[in-house]
């Protein structure tokens, strides 16, 4: 009987305590690991960018290129 409730307690503990890469092992939560649109969502979020560099990297981000056009009249 000791022995099973020792083992449910092991089993509880690396159930509910954060693993070596700091994530929670289960209980549905997220991942931690972060694309970089999602880093650039935040930090332009925060503040921490303007709009303009926002929309530039999101865009090299995306892999569209910012194409010019020259009318010749």
């Amino acid at each position: 009987m000791m022995i099973g409730l020792i083992l449910l307690a092991v089993i509880a503990y690396y159930m509910f305590s954060p693993s070596s890469s700091g994530a929670s092992c289960c209980m549905g939560h997220q991942s931690q690991a972060n694309t970089p649109l999602d880093i650039l969502n935040e930090r332009y979020a925060r503040g921490e960018i303007q709009r303009d560099e926002y929309l530039e990297r999101k865009r090299e981000l995306s892999g569209q290129k910012r194409y010019v056009s020259i009318k010749k009249e």
